[in-house]
């Protein structure tokens, strides 16, 4: 008897947990990026922060908003890209690579730029609640 209330209680739990394990994977919205040729031609407005030079610690938050954003990126190209949230230079994205960044809720642009400065991804309006999954093409 003790078993069988011990099985059945592991299997319950077990239950519990894979499903609230999968259930963020619906919250997850795939948007797809596909590279425009880039006019360099004085600054760049999508740009208001540049790659830091030099080793200076960071200051401010992770970006605008109360809660944490996380925004996957999946470089399907052969262009090593910089990536910017709101402006702001948060890293580089290798070639056929993938990564992830960290931001707050309330950023509203994703902007790509390859490190050669030849192709360009934008993309407005991001409405974050959990995941978005960016596809550079």
């Amino acid at each position: 008897m003790k078993r069988t209330v011990l099985f059945a209680t592991m299997a319950l739990l077990f239950t519990v947990f894979a499903t609230n394990v999968n259930a963020q994977e619906g919250n997850r919205k795939r948007i797809d990026l596909k590279a425009q040729d880039l006019k360099e031609s004085g600054a760049n407005p999508e740009v208001k922060a540049d790659r830091p030079a030099t080793d200076a610690p960071k200051t401010g938050t992770r970006g605008s908003g109360p809660g944490t954003c996380y925004a996957y990126l999946h470089n399907y190209t052969s262009y090593t890209i910089d990536i910017y949230v709101d402006g702001y230079w948060e890293g580089t994205l290798s070639a056929w690579g993938d990564a992830y960044v960290a931001t707050g809720t309330g950023y509203t642009t994703m902007y790509g730029r390859s490190i050669g400065k030849t192709k360009e991804w934008k993309f407005n309006g991001a409405t974050c609640n959990s995941y978005l999954d960016y596809y550079f093409y």
